[in-house]
C-alpha cells in the first residue's frame, strides 16, 4: 500500500465517520465538514497528477449529482428537498475523495444503504405505533394505519442519510481493495 493511499483512506474514514456522527446526532451536516472533506479530496488527487484531478472531480459529480438534483427539484416542488442540502454536498466531497470510478460504487452503495435506513425507519414506526395500528386499521383500513405512522415524530427531523452516503463510500472503496 502506498503512503498516498494509506492517506487517502484515512481521509475518507475521518470524513465519513464526521459525516455519519453529525447526521446521526444533529441531522445536519455542517459546510465545514463538507468543505475540509472537499478539499482534501482534490488536493490529494492534484498531488498524485492531472488526471488523478479529474477524476476527483467527476468523482464528486458522479455522486452528488443525483443528491443535488434531488434536493433542487423537492425545493422546487414542495419547498423541501427530497434529500437535505447537507446530504447533496456531503456526496459531493465523498465523490472527489473517492474519485472515479469508485464514486459511481459508493452512489449504489450509499442508495442501498439509504434504502435499508429507510425500511428500519418505517420498521420503527410501526413498532412504535403496534398498540393502536389494530384500532387505526379498524377506524380507517391502511389509510389510518398509513396516518398513524407519518404523525410519528421520528419523521420531523427526517433519515439522517449522509450516513447511508457515508457507509456506501467506505463499502465501495473497501471492495475496490480486496
Amino acid at each position: 500500500m502506498t503512503w498516498m493511499l494509506v492517506v487517502r483512506w484515512g481521509v475518507l474514514v475521518a470524513l465519513a465517520t464526521a459525516i455519519a456522527v453529525w447526521d446521526l446526532l444533529r441531522r445536519i451536516i455542517p459546510n465545514s465538514v463538507v468543505i475540509a472533506g472537499l478539499v482534501a479530496g482534490l488536493v490529494l488527487a492534484a498531488l498524485t497528477g492531472w488526471q488523478a484531478l479529474i477524476g476527483a472531480l467527476a468523482g464528486a459529480a458522479a455522486f452528488g449529482g443525483p443528491f443535488t438534483v434531488m434536493w433542487v427539484a423537492g425545493t422546487a416542488a414542495s419547498g423541501e428537498g427530497w434529500v437535505g442540502a447537507g446530504d447533496a454536498k456531503a456526496a459531493m466531497a465523498l465523490g472527489a475523495v473517492l474519485g472515479m470510478p469508485l464514486a459511481l460504487g459508493g452512489l449504489w452503495f450509499g442508495a442501498a444503504s439509504g434504502g435499508v435506513l429507510a425500511l428500519g425507519w418505517v420498521g420503527r414506526g410501526l413498532w412504535r405505533h403496534r398498540g393502536g395500528l389494530a384500532t387505526s386499521w379498524r377506524e380507517d383500513g391502511w389509510l389510518g394505519v398509513t396516518r398513524a405512522i407519518a404523525s410519528d415524530s421520528v419523521w420531523e427531523a427526517g433519515l439522517p442519510y449522509g450516513s447511508a452516503l457515508a457507509a456506501g463510500a467506505i463499502l465501495a472503496a473497501a471492495l475496490a481493495q480486496r
